[in-house]
């Protein structure tokens, strides 16, 4: 292979390279315009990532304004997530139904009678709570209720009485839940948080505490976070499961593009050199553009049907087209067959990996690992010197 086809198969390639990259921003710059849209209409619709804080407790310093936090001698919380994935335009959000249910055991150890000053905030001052109550030692108290401000309270309790805090609401929330264990004292005392949803696909974001306890159920997941004593500046949190959102999937596969193409360039030239068929710059050229019809096609369809039929109907395009092309361009000394099976292999296979949640890198390694193999035992044998002789003179 001369210095001019070496030359002319790299600015192809680069060629390709640019077109995927301009495909690629073009996707996620019209994801992202979408999506910010799209985003404060749903916030506006149904609600934020909900972001509950535990109630503070306290008491007032005699003799002075400053105020100390009163540890709850215990807190049992009950929580289910409802989820259910809503289409917004062309965008899915996962978005779910909490029931919210708690009750925090309150003690007056000294030997005098405190005022006992409570404060409760809502995860958010827009949101719509529903079925709201809240009782003081078992009996229903009917209060005045700001989102903005939250709950004040203030209770009397005697020497070494105690009383039970309970709230008790439903409302509405976007991706993710958290509940903030001690803002403030960063410890809790007889911790119970109980929590269920109706879904399987759990995953917790990064910082906050695991559970003690993870099991799947018949309609969802089962969690439990159980401790005596507690010091953590941690949060108790989950992310709900996303669906595929088409726009950055697809800004995600033309940057991979090049990849793919690489790999079946590899392959190509290693047929060619194997059956001795004389492979012209432009025929690389029209296997590129064949390639990029997939990608191209599929970053359009996805406005109109669903993810996976554009998928399908670019995948069988770009195959056509690139297969039918190698077979009338170079005959049929060229093994078309194999050359099919390889962009299914490195197009269609590869870039379906980014389907499959955490697959990508892996799928790509054992592809990348098969292929090395494949080509070691079919040129084990072969004369290097004699092919590239073979190549300069021809050239």
């Amino acid at each position: 292979m001369t210095k001019q086809r070496i030359f002319a198969l790299v600015l192809i390639f680069m060629l390709g390279v640019a077109g995927w990259y301009i495909l690629g921003t073009a996707s996620s710059v019209r994801s992202a315009s979408t999506l910010y849209g799209l985003n404060n209409a749903m916030y506006t619709l149904w609600g934020r990532p909900i972001v509950q804080e535990a109630p503070s407790f306290s008491v007032k310093v005699p003799g002075t304004k400053r105020t100390r936090t009163i540890l709850p001698a215990s807190n049992q919380i009950k929580v289910g997530l409802d989820l259910e994935q809503r289409r917004k335009g062309l965008v899915w959000y996962p978005t779910y139904v909490s029931d919210f249910d708690a009750t925090y055991r309150l003690i007056n150890h000294d030997a005098v009678a405190q005022k006992l000053r409570i404060h409760f905030k809502f995860p958010s001052q827009d949101a719509t709570y529903d079925s709201f109550k809240m009782w003081l030692d078992g009996k229903a108290e009917l209060v005045e209720v700001n989102p903005k401000q939250g709950i004040r309270k203030i209770v009397e309790l005697a020497p070494g009485q105690g009383m039970d805090f309970r709230i008790t609401y439903t409302t509405r929330g976007l991706r993710q839940w958290l509940y903030k264990l001690a803002p403030k004292s960063g410890r809790v005392l007889k911790l119970d948080l109980d929590l269920t949803t109706n879904f399987k696909d759990v995953d917790f974001p990064e910082s906050s505490l695991s559970p003690m306890l993870h099991e799947m159920t018949e309609g969802g997941t089962h969690l439990r976070w159980q401790a005596d004593d507690l010091i953590t500046r941690q949060n108790v949190a989950i992310s709900m499961p996303e669906k595929l959102n088409p726009g950055p999937l697809s800004a995600r596969m033309s940057f991979f593009a090049p990849v793919c193409l690489l790999f079946f360039f590899v392959l190509i030239t290693a047929i060619a050199i194997l059956r001795s068929v004389n492979i012209h710059p432009m025929h690389y050229l029209f296997v590129t553009a064949g390639f990029f019809a997939f990608h191209l096609l599929f970053a359009y369809l996805v406005d109109l049907v669903n993810i996976h039929l554009a998928f399908g109907v670019a995948s069988l395009v770009s195959v056509g087209l690139v297969i039918a092309y190698l077979r009338h361009a170079l005959g049929e000394r060229f093994p078309w067959k194999i050359a099919g099976a390889g962009q299914i292999f490195y197009l269609v296979l590869f870039s379906y990996s980014f389907f499959l949640k955490g697959m990508t890198g892996l799928i790509v390694t054992i592809g990348s690992v098969i292929t090395l193999a494949v080509l070691m035992y079919m040129t084990a044998r072969l004369d290097w010197n004699q092919v590239f002789a073979r190549q300069v003179t021809e050239g």
